[in-house]
């Protein structure tokens, strides 16, 4: 059996972040200025990370469709775009992003359980930045052969991942994935 995590887009094909004008810190963004206007801004972050305080400036946000309809957004929004920075509407308020955010915490209590692996930032929506004891590439490689498919690594983490709580997904799959993610690190829950 195969659970596929992807996001709805290959993380390949995201677009470059600036980053002449950002530093980003434990999962977060921390803004340095000058910025270029509008300011690319990312509601959550490609942590999956629930951002806040952004600047005071005009900002293009770029979003993850399903939930950040469910997020604060900079005061000064100008436009909406996905991931590979193509133009989308703006994101609404919908039962499924409430039920994929609540869904991601179900899936991290069941992950932490498990020896060596801990949330790497919080607040996060519905993707899951993980820490585990072991090489990501390892982590990623492994999990696909034992038919977990769609995790990917976290830049500048050594042992994180992230895992996407996707609309395929529900509760009975929670388990599974757990229990794939644990023979994977090597550790009981």
């Amino acid at each position: 059996m195969t659970i596929d995590l992807s996001e709805e887009i290959d993380p390949a094909l995201w677009a470059t972040l600036p980053n002449d004008d950002r530093v980003f810190v434990g999962g977060r963004t921390v803004w340095t200025g000058p910025f270029r206007e509008p300011l690319v801004v990312a509601q959550p972050n490609r942590w999956g990370v629930i951002e806040e305080g952004f600047p005071d400036v005009a900002c293009l946000v770029e979003v993850d469709a399903p939930v950040s309809g469910h997020l604060s957004m900079p005061a000064r929004t100008v436009g909406f775009v996905d991931r590979a920075h193509r133009s989308v509407p703006p994101p609404e308020r919908r039962p499924l992003g409430a039920r994929l955010i609540a869904g991601a915490q179900t899936l991290s209590k069941a992950i932490t359980q498990i020896r060596g692996v801990t949330v790497a930032a919080m607040p996060f929506a519905r993707t899951i930045p993980l820490m585990t004891p072991r090489e990501p590439a390892d982590v990623i490689a492994e999990c696909h052969r034992a038919g977990l498919v769609g995790i990917r690594q976290l830049p500048g983490l050594a042992g994180g991942v992230a895992l996407t709580v996707t609309e395929r997904l529900g509760p009975h799959d929670f388990g599974r994935i757990a229990d794939v993610l644990a023979g994977v690190v090597g550790r009981e829950r």
